[in-house]
C-alpha cells in the first residue's frame, strides 16, 4: 500500500489513508489507553507493569492515568502541546504515555543520555509546555538542567518530578497521580480531549547521530500494528511477562509499550543494566521476553556466575537497536537457553521487520528477517533499480505501522519520503535466501580506503570473537594520500589488554582482506552511545580525527 505525506493543518493521520488502513482492518479503532482501560475492566487486580520495587495492577494504572491525564488538563496544557519525558526505566516510563494520550498531549519520550545541547534545541523546537525528569540520576542533575534551559523556553510553564516530595520551582507527578480530581472533574472531559486511533499522539525523536535530532510523529493505530506484529510473532497471551532491560526510549522497548497492553501482558522494567540486576530482575518476575540491546546481551553471556540464576522461564530474547554479530545470536541461545529474535527498525521510520521463532537458526543468526502486519521493504542501487540476490543496495521502506512525517517539519518530510511513500533508511543490505533481509552497514559509516569500500561492520563481527574483547567499534579515519584508513576502538574484557599486533593477527587469521585490518588501536574504557542503544560514531570520529595514524 503506497502512502503519501504533506503537511496537514491538524494532528491528525492522512484522511485518505487512514479510511483505507480502517476499511481493510490494517488498523484497528481503538487507541493504546482503550487498551489499557479494557484490561482494568477485564483483569482489575492483574498486575500490569513493575520495576521491581513498585508495582501497579491494571485497575491502578487507570486510576493513575487518568488523574495524571486530568492534572496535565488542570494545569492548562494545552491538547496537542508537547510534554517531554526524560526518565530512566520506572513505573512512570510506562504510564505517562498512556496518560499523555488521555489527556491529548503529545508525549515525546527522550534518551536519558542527552543533555543540554539536545535538550534546549528540542525544548525550542516542540515548544514544550511540560517536562516530566528525574531530579538526578546516576550523578546527573536533570533538574537542574531543564531549570536553566527553562529561561530560554518561556513556553515551558510546568517541570514535574515523580518524586512526591519536589524542589521550588517543580511539580509533583506523584501528587498529581494521588489526587482524586475524578471526583470532581466529569469524565468526559477526558473524552473531549483523549487521542483517537487516526490522531497523531506520540513523537518519537531520532538519536541524532547525524546531529540534532528530528521528530517522527506517529498515530495510535500505527503503533498498535507494530505491537501486534510482535503478538503475532511470538504468539504473546496475558500469560507471559515483557521486561525492558534497555532504558531506550522507544525501539529496543517498543513490545513493551503497544504489545503487551493489547493482550494484558505484565512489563517490568529494569532500571540501570547490570548483568546480574538483569538476571535477578528475569528470575524475580519469571520473564518470558526479555527486550535488550547487542551489548547487554554480549555483557549477559559473559557474566562468570550464570549458571547461578535461573533463566528457564525466557522464551525469546528481543535485540533491537543495533546491529547483532552472528556469533553473539549463537552465543545466547547457547548459554541463556530460549530463543533470539533479531529486530530492524529506525525511529523516524517505524516499520516492522524481525526474525521468527519458526525461522532456522541460520536465518536468526545472520540476517534481521523479513517485513510484517503490511510493511514493504526494497533494496535499489544508486538509480533507484533493484537490487538482485545478494547485490548490496540501499534499503528503502513504507507501510501502514510506519511515521507520516516528521513534527512541524514539512521540508523534512518530503526530502526524507518520496510521493509513493517510500524511505531511505541509511542502511546498505542485500536479500538473503527465502527473501530473508540482510543488513551490511550504515551508508555514511562506510570507510573508504584507496577507492575500495570496507564496512565497519564486518571487522566488529569477527573482533566480538576476540577473547580479550568486550565490546568495540570501527571508524575511518581521514588520511591524505589513502583519504581513509581504519580506526578500531576497543573496551578490553576485564583485567585484560590488547595491542594492534594482536588485532592484527586475529584478522589476519580469519583471512580477511589485508586493506580491511586495521591500521591504529584506541583502547577505551566505555564507548559513547546513543540513546543507549548503538556506538556514538560520529564521536568516536570526532575523538580521532586530525591524530596520526601509523602506516602499514
Amino acid at each position: 500500500m503506497a502512502q503519501t505525506h504533506r503537511p496537514r493543518p491538524d494532528n491528525s493521520a492522512p484522511e485518505k489513508l487512514s479510511r483505507e488502513y480502517l476499511s481493510l482492518g490494517v488498523w484497528q479503532p481503538y487507541s493504546l489507553s482503550d487498551c489499557w482501560d479494557h484490561n482494568a475492566h477485564r483483569d482489575p487486580k492483574g498486575m500490569a507493569v513493575s520495576d521491581g520495587e513498585r508495582a501497579l495492577s491494571w485497575a491502578e494504572s487507570k486510576t493513575w492515568t487518568d488523574r495524571v491525564a486530568l492534572g496535565l488538563i488542570k494545569l492548562g496544557v494545552a491538547r496537542d502541546a508537547v510534554l517531554l519525558a526524560q526518565l530512566p526505566n520506572c513505573l512512570e516510563v510506562v504510564l505517562i504515555r498512556v496518560a499523555c494520550e488521555k489527556a491529548g498531549v503529545l508525549c515525546l519520550p527522550a534518551p536519558r543520555t542527552w543533555r543540554k545541547k539536545e535538550l534546549g534545541y528540542t525544548l525550542g523546537y516542540t515548544k514544550a509546555q511540560a517536562v516530566v525528569v528525574p531530579a538526578q540520576y546516576r550523578d546527573v542533575d536533570y533538574f537542574g538542567m531543564i531549570r536553566e534551559l527553562q529561561a530560554g523556553s518561556p513556553q515551558l510553564r510546568h517541570v514535574l518530578l515523580p518524586a512526591k516530595e519536589v524542589p521550588q520551582g517543580a511539580r509533583s507527578l506523584a501528587e498529581l497521580a494521588s489526587f482524586p480530581r475524578e471526583e470532581k472533574i466529569s469524565r468526559a472531559a477526558l473524552e473531549r480531549r483523549r487521542y483517537r486511533a487516526t490522531e497523531v499522539s506520540l513523537v518519537n525523536a531520532t538519536t541524532g547521530s547525524t546531529g540534532l535530532p528530528k521528530f517522527a510523529e506517529y498515530a495510535a493505530a500505527a503503533r498498535l500494528l507494530y505491537g501486534r506484529a510482535y503478538i503475532n510473532n511470538m504468539r504473546l497471551t496475558h500469560d507471559d511477562v515483557l521486561a525492558a532491560l534497555s532504558p531506550a526510549a522507544a525501539g529496543p522497548n517498543i513490545p513493551i509499550y503497544f504489545a503487551a497492553p493489547q493482550v494484558g501482558a505484565k512489563v517490568v522494567v529494569l532500571g540501570h543494566f547490570e548483568a546480574r540486576a538483569a538476571f535477578e530482575l528475569i528470575e524475580q518476575e519469571k520473564v518470558t521476553i526479555a527486550c535488550g540491546v547487542p551489548a547487554q546481551f554480549a555483557m549477559m553471556v559473559r557474566e562468570p556466575h550464570l549458571d547461578h540464576f535461573n533463566l528457564s522461564s525466557v522464551r525469546f530474547w528481543l535485540s533491537v537497536g543495533a546491529p547483532l554479530p552472528s556469533t553473539l545470536a549463537r552465543e545466547i541461545e547457547e548459554k541463556l537457553g530460549g530463543i533470539v529474535l533479531n529486530c530492524y527498525g529506525a525511529a523516524d521510520w517505524g516499520g516492522v521487520v524481525f526474525t521468527s521463532p519458526d525461522d532456522p537458526p541460520e536465518a536468526r543468526y545472520f540476517t534481521v528477517g523479513k517485513p510484517w502486519v503490511g510493511t514493504e521493504v526494497r533494496i535499489v542501487d544508486e538509480e533507484g533499480r533493484a537490487c538482485g540476490a545478494r547485490e548490496v543496495g540501499g534499503l528503502e521502506g513504507r507501510g501502514p505501522a510506519c511515521s507520516f512525517g516528521y513534527y512541524r517539519d514539512p521540508e523534512a518530510t518530503r526530502a526524507a519520503w518520496r510521493s509513493d511513500g517510500w524511505m531511505g533508511l541509511g542502511d546498505l543490505a542485500c536479500w538473503g535466501q527465502g527473501g530473508n533481509v540482510i543488513v551490511v552497514g550504515r551508508k555514511r559509516d562506510t570507510i573508504i580506503r584507496g577507492g575500495q569500500n570496507i564496512e565497519p561492520s564486518e571487522i566488529e563481527n569477527y573482533l566480538l570473537d576476540h577473547p580479550k574483547v568486550q565490546q568495540v567499534a570501527v571508524v575511518g579515519v581521514p588520511d591524505p594520500i589513502m583519504g581513509e584508513r581504519v580506526c578500531v576502538y576497543v573496551v578490553p574484557r576485564p583485567n585484560e589488554g590488547v595491542t594492534l599486533e594482536e588485532i592484527g593477527s586475529f584478522l589476519a587469521s580469519k583471512q580477511i582482506a589485508p586493506y580491511k585490518i586495521p591500521e591504529r588501536l584506541v583502547v577505551a574504557e566505555k564507548l559513547p552511545m546513543l540513546a543507549d542503544t548503538k556506538v556514538d560514531r560520529s564521536a568516536l570520529k570526532a575523538a580521532i580525527a586530525g591524530t596520526r595514524v601509523r602506516k602499514p
